[in-house]
């Protein structure tokens, strides 16, 4: 992480130019699945739909399958990325 931080055109990636919003959410063990994550991506899909944004990407972890169930029953979708490493990249649209 601290190297993405030197450069950060690593992260500049063509396949999510239809995605110009970026989510990073991460939550206490304590608090998931008590709807908070769920608020605030609605939360940021409604402020991404305002500053016109069409749509959102994520960058998950490929491993974290508790996340993936989450973002799948939001509506998300993946992003075909060319060497992703342990990333799995999802997308949708703002509205």
């Amino acid at each position: 992480m601290i190297a993405l931080h030197h450069h950060p055109e690593r992260m500049l990636l063509p396949e999510l130019a239809g995605y110009p919003a970026h989510l990073h959410i991460d939550l206490l063990p304590s608090h998931q699945g008590r709807g908070h994550g769920r608020r605030l991506l609605e939360t940021f899909l409604a402020a991404a739909a305002r500053a016109g944004a069409p749509a959102l990407h994520v960058g998950m972890v490929t491993a974290n399958v508790r996340a993936r169930g989450f973002y799948d029953r939001l509506g998300f979708h993946v992003i075909p990325v060319p060497d992703p490493g342990p990333l799995t990249y999802l997308g949708r649209s703002t509205t």
